[in-house]
């Protein structure tokens, strides 16, 4: 039986857009403890500037009167970072979704929007695209650095630690 507080999970099928990951931009990212409840792009750059200052145990900042205490952490080796849009409902990039192949002018061919598909539920299947890239980002924490059980050290540990699972076993 569900309980009342149970929010109605909203199910979706992602499809991801492999020739938005060709020259995408580095960015600069910071990844803040508070949460933001809006899902759409904005100025960010405008509200948060940070005077980053080296302190006795890592990196330190104020953040709306708060002290934040960070460190630098570097995206796994052969790996690299994306920041993912998803599209807005409705549209559709069409293309060649070949994302080794091609030529120079296929990205202007890729950027003209249509209805859909037919075998595209509008409501069911959302499209992300790449919109910049990264290989290192801010890791803040409120008052202190964020410890090694930090979720997101957790989630880059996952591709040297599925590599060591799915290795060949060598026999004796």
């Amino acid at each position: 039986m569900e309980g009342n507080d149970e929010k109605e999970v909203e199910k979706h099928r992602i499809h991801l857009r492999p020739i938005t990951l060709r020259n995408t931009a580095p960015v600069t990212l910071h990844l803040l403890p508070c949460e933001v409840p809006v899902n759409r792009p904005a100025p960010v750059e405008c509200f948060f500037r940070p005077a980053i200052r080296q302190g006795p145990h890592g990196l330190e900042v104020s953040f709306r009167g708060r002290s934040l205490r960070g460190e630098e952490v570097e995206v796994p080796p052969g790996l690299v970072g994306y920041v993912m849009m998803m599209e807005e409902k409705g549209e559709v990039l069409v293309g060649k979704e070949d994302f080794f192949e091609g030529s120079e002018n296929d990205e202007q061919e890729e950027q003209e929007l249509v209805e859909p598909p037919e075998a595209l539920e509008r409501d069911f299947d959302r499209f992300i695209g790449a919109s910049a890239s990264f290989s290192r980002f801010t890791l803040w924490g409120l008052e202190t650095i964020p410890g090694p059980d930090a979720k997101v050290r957790a989630a880059l540990t996952w591709p040297s630690l599925a590599a060591a699972i799915h290795a060949p076993v060598l026999e004796d």
